[in-house]
């Protein structure tokens, strides 16, 4: 007889308003079974920074959430950007943007990052880059190694692909095919996902994109409490902070 028990996870992706963050619910099996669950959203939200994501998330097991966590100091590219670029192949490989070194973290403008960045690796930033800065700072002001425990950091991208039994997605999220792309992958997941991201989408804050990035993060976790993810790369190398330098992953498309 398998035991079941009621847990939370969370995913947590970046927005014009913040951060929007979903928290669903599951039934936890135990190793005997891998009995298929559809996932219920218990709530979404867009918290204003990264403190009030740690505040609203108490409740939750694990968080994915989909920013670079551990940040190399300049020496070299993060090893996990490089196997997931690898991984995904053109053209889903260009989503995978270079993490800015942490030197960059003091910056306040992106020539001042670029300069930073430029005297520390030999490269510029790239403003993808650095439109994360400001929230990849709030992260780091805040998390810890014990606390990167519960707060994972995932690419979407990659957990699509594992979603899409280990198949890049063929179109550009921004686009209404990519959109339709993934919504239907997650439909298998998720109960009424066009609902979902209808009652969440808030013009100028939230975008459909988010949603999905956000949905596809707290499947990731829901995965990772099963046992089913791994991290790109497989042993992870230390930050100057002792934050780990990875990406958290599924091993399978299933649920």
């Amino acid at each position: 007889m398998s035991t079941r028990q009621l847990f939370y996870v969370a995913g947590v992706d970046g927005c014009k308003g913040g951060w929007f963050v979903v928290i669903v619910s599951r039934m936890k099996e135990d190793s005997r079974t891998d009995t298929p669950c559809v996932l219920k959203v218990k709530k979404s939200l867009v918290a204003r920074d990264f403190a009030e994501v740690l505040s609203k998330t108490t409740d939750c097991e694990l968080v994915c959430v989909d920013i670079p966590i551990g940040l190399s100091d300049g020496n070299r590219p993060r090893g996990c950007d490089v196997a997931a670029r690898e991984l995904l192949h053109r053209p889903r490989a260009s989503s995978i943007f270079p993490a800015p070194i942490r030197p960059c973290l003091m910056a306040k403008d992106y020539e001042t990052a670029c300069r930073i960045s430029s005297e520390h690796s030999g490269k510029n930033l790239t403003k993808q880059s650095f439109a994360l800065l400001k929230k990849i700072r709030q992260v780091n002001d805040l998390i810890t190694p014990a606390l990167q425990n519960r707060f994972r950091e995932i690419h979407p991208e990659i957990s699509f692909w594992a979603l899409n039994n280990k198949r890049p997605m063929r179109h550009n999220k921004k686009r209404f095919v990519g959109r339709k792309e993934r919504a239907k992958l997650l439909s298998a997941i998720f109960e009424n996902v066009e609902k979902i991201i209808s009652e969440a989408r808030r013009p100028g804050k939230v975008a459909p994109d988010d949603i999905l990035d956000a949905l596809v993060a707290a499947w990731t976790a829901c995965q990772a409490v099963s046992g089913k993810t791994e991290t790109l790369p497989q042993k992870p190398e230390l930050d100057s902070k002792g934050l780990r330098i990875e990406i958290l992953y599924p091993v399978c498309y299933n649920q």
